[in-house]
């Protein structure tokens, strides 16, 4: 097996690398962008470049002299990393959706991403994704950009070890990261890739290496974005879920014991209140707040379980800790739920 390319350095060079034909051609359909590295100050050729490498169906492109294009893009077949620049100057392009999935993250400059009549604008140091299914209008302004490039369908191989699936085929959308924790996961994962995989020879050269990245960079990107990947159900037979339930219900477990409702777990989940309300309908026919009930409930259940009366613990005390304020309603609602009383539990 030939060697993968060389790692780009975070400032491209100003000649064009050699390309290094990849074994297997899962996009040949179109240029594979992740094999060159091109650097130049002819605005024309710069434009030339950017129309080969990307489905453009529009650009423009402006602004005073000196100006500078580069490209620089280093991985394999499953995966790669790309940084690419255009400095002093307006570039406006249209372009249909790639044979790959991309997120991004502005590092000097700005840019402002339209899909489906919806504009989103990045500051630098913020991650997204770009829609993998849409035509996208891109506005931007001296930009330095960082990409990293997945192959959709490695990816979709990917999700059976995962126990995922993605109905249809996998789509994400363009979006910024679903929490500040996860973009902030996503960046530093990024940059070890860079300094420590793909900027190191000795591991680009191991197939075990090359392939635990990829992995990594699969996982980190659909926890980190929106898609329509959804859980493969278990052994009972149950429905996947899809990435809103799934966040929705980690925020609840994560957060039983605080105050929080619709309003709160609809904004971990990404989602309007009436959106989440119905997801729960539809995939768990329950609704959130009760979903949130049996978490403090199962809270509770192990508070009693842990407790010593003798000690001063009693049932109404660990009751209201997990917001129940009705000891009769949740001495209630404890015994459906676990086919004995809050008291019993108690004194067992």
């Amino acid at each position: 097996m030939s060697s993968p390319p060389r790692a780009a350095a975070p400032a491209a060079g100003s000649a064009t690398d050699r390309p290094t034909r990849p074994t297997t051609t899962p996009l040949a359909a179109q240029v594979d962008p992740r094999i060159r590295s091109v650097s130049t100050n002819d605005r024309e050729v710069a434009h030339a470049l950017i129309r080969k490498n990307y489905r453009i169906t529009r650009l423009e492109g402006e602004g005073p002299a000196p100006f500078t294009y580069s490209r620089a893009v280093s991985g394999e077949t499953r995966f790669a990393l790309c940084r690419f620049e255009y400095r002093r100057g307006r570039l406006l392009t249209e372009s249909d959706p790639a044979g790959f999935l991309v997120a991004g993250g502005v590092t000097a400059g700005r840019l402002s991403l339209t899909t489906r009549g919806h504009e989103l604008r990045f500051a630098p140091g913020t991650p997204f994704a770009f829609p993998s299914h849409d035509a996208k209008t891109m506005e931007s302004f001296d930009l330095v950009l960082g990409q990293v490039l997945l192959d959709r369908a490695a990816v979709e191989r990917e999700l059976g070890a995962m126990r995922l699936a993605a109905p249809g085929g996998l789509r994400s959308t363009a979006t910024e990261a679903v929490s500040t924790a996860l973009g902030r996961y996503w960046s530093d994962l990024v940059l070890h890739v860079h300094q420590n995989v793909v900027g190191n020879d000795a591991a680009m050269a191991s197939p075990l290496v090359r392939a635990s990245a990829f992995r990594s960079l699969v996982a980190a990107y659909l926890e980190t974005f929106e898609t329509n990947v959804v859980a493969l159900g278990g052994d009972d037979g149950q429905a996947p879920l899809p990435s809103t339930v799934r966040r929705a219900r980690e925020f609840i477990e994560q957060h039983a014991h605080d105050d929080i409702g619709v309003v709160e777990i609809a904004e971990a989940a990404r989602v309007t209140p009436r959106a989440l309300q119905l997801a729960f309908r539809r995939h768990l026919d329950s609704t959130p707040m009760a979903e949130l009930r049996r978490a403090r409930l199962r809270g509770a259940h192990g508070d009693l379980v842990m407790a010593d009366p003798t000690l001063g613990h009693t049932v109404a005390g660990i009751a209201l800790s997990w917001g129940f304020a009705h000891p009769g309603r949740f001495a209630a609602q404890y015994t459906v739920e676990f086919g004995r009383s809050p008291r019993d539990t108690l004194e067992a």
